[in-house]
């Protein structure tokens, strides 16, 4: 009876050891460039006994468009962290070609399985010549254990989402990405409300950052504050407005929920994994319910390399939360003053920069702004595509950061601006001159769109946007910037 029992135990013992490895998969990210390399697709997260081995992995390349002239394949392992970078200790596990034979491609491995869970990363090389909105997808049909069990990965949604977004190729050559708040800041223009958008505005842009969200140190999704304090209803009719132009434009931009004033809460959550991952769930169901198509997040900044690694920790944790819903994530950085890790920035879709905001004579120099661009690719090896470079629509006090003032206020007071002038006197309550500011005019605007487009960088980014003059004014900055970057026209 013993004996009995005994080989039944050994027996259950052995089947519930082949059978104890799992795997889940994750379309994480949804935004792909032509020409560029290493673009991840989709996120493998293995759990098994350690020692296991996996044999095998093999993928299709599902609901892709023309997937016979991707340049190829890579799978990547990410150690004991769910975060996707090349700079990890051993980042490419294998490349292989894509067969054009029913589009299905595998990788032999002898990876081993831990005390942990194994995240791994199949990402793709796309052809400069790949057509804009074609489809970027894969799917892990099925992972051979050395022990010839088959697993085949559960596929991971994000919360809230009915149907699989299939991420796609951006579909404009650049970016111009307008930061839009829904009350004017006071001393920006002493506006009651914003600079009226039409659904012209829609088909000019690329991507509208509605800049209306902060967060609490408990993880919770607020309201910023703006133009004496922004209540729920201020943001709300906002965002409703905005879709009611973007629907009449018929517009193809993009819609992102902007993040900001988040400094001292997400400092204070990053040392907090538990209320860092309530954060993830909870930001991604806010924009996800809403309608948003991306997320971008203005920290201004992690100080040392442990915040940085926990900003890295979070983006990850956020992707997971936001697989298959085809929401991108992007950051707002000052690379001037604290340059991001690499982990860090190979996970975002695109990054702004915020090359405005010095106590220079100049606060937003030509030769800031292309100092910029290039720290984010000689030094974040970042593809020049994901680099989108800020232009300031306000002034800045020489000498100091607590004195600003929108375009409009500026016109205002010199309605005789010409184009090349980019400094002035600000106006006291009694009409006497006071401090001296420096702001970009028109002729500062063209030349950096200009150097943006001819050195290939993703585009520009506007602070802020509702400070400009109305689109139809002969000295709108945004009039300037649309004759030389500007949404192609649909065809």
């Amino acid at each position: 009876m013993k004996n009995i029992i005994g080989i039944t135990a050994a027996l259950l013992l052995s089947t519930i050891t082949a059978q104890a490895a799992t795997a889940e998969a994750r379309h994480t990210h949804s935004v792909f460039y032509p020409g560029v390399n290493n673009q991840p697709v989709l996120q493998l997260k293995i759990t098994g006994t350690p020692g296991e081995k996996i044999k095998c992995l093999k993928f299709t390349t599902a609901e892709s468009t023309a997937p016979n002239k991707f340049k190829g394949a890579q799978l990547s392992a990410s150690g004991n962290r769910n975060a996707y970078t090349l700079h990890t200790k051993n980042p490419v596990v294998q490349k292989g070609a894509i067969s054009s034979v029913r589009n299905h491609f595998s990788f032999n491995t002898d990876i081993e399985l831990g005390d942990t869970p194994l995240y791994l990363w199949l990402s793709y090389n796309l052809p400069p010549t790949i057509k804009r909105d074609s489809k970027v997808d894969a799917l892990c049909t099925a992972i051979e254990m050395a022990d010839g069990s088959i697993i085949e990965p559960e596929l991971k949604l994000a919360d809230g989402i009915e149907e699989r977004v299939v991420g796609r190729v951006y579909p404009f050559p650049y970016r111009i990405v307008p930061y839009y708040r829904p009350k004017w800041v006071k001393g920006w223009g002493k506006s009651k409300k914003a600079i009226h958008l039409t659904p012209e505005h829609f088909n000019l842009f690329t991507d509208l950052i509605h800049f209306a969200y902060s967060i609490s140190n408990q993880g919770e999704i607020t309201y910023q504050w703006a133009g004496g304090g922004n209540s729920k209803k201020t943001v709300d009719e906002a965002l409703a407005e905005i879709k009611r132009l973007h629907k009449e434009a018929n517009s193809r931009a993009r819609l992102i929920a902007g993040f900001g004033f988040i400094d001292k809460q997400i400092t204070a959550i990053n040392n907090r994994p538990a209320i860092r991952r309530k954060l993830a769930k909870n930001m991604a169901k806010w924009v996800i319910e809403r309608g948003y198509q991306g997320i971008d997040l203005d920290w201004e900044y992690p100080e040392n390399a442990n915040q940085w690694n926990q900003f890295a920790c979070f983006l990850a944790e956020l992707r997971e939360e936001l697989a298959g819903s085809g929401v991108s994530i992007s950051i707002a950085a000052s690379v001037n003053y604290r340059i991001p890790t690499m982990q860090v920035t190979d996970q975002i879709d695109f990054i702004v920069t915020m090359s405005y905001g010095s106590q220079a004579a100049q606060h937003a120099s030509m030769e800031r702004y292309q100092r910029e661009a290039n720290i984010c690719v000689n030094k974040l090896k970042m593809p020049k595509v994901k680099v989108v470079l800020g232009l300031p629509f306000y002034s800045n006090e020489q000498g100091k950061l607590t004195d600003q003032y929108g375009y409009s206020q500026i016109y205002k007071w010199y309605p005789n601006l010409k184009p090349d002038v980019n400094t002035f006197r600000a106006k006291k309550k009694d009409g006497s001159d006071g401090a001296m500011h420096s702001f970009n005019g028109r002729k500062l605007i063209h030349e950096k769109c200009v150097w943006a487009k001819e050195n290939k960088f993703g585009g520009v980014m506007i602070w802020a946007y509702e400070t400009d003059l109305p689109l139809n004014h002969h000295a709108s900055l945004g009039r300037t910037m649309y004759k030389v970057l500007r949404q192609p026209k649909k065809k």
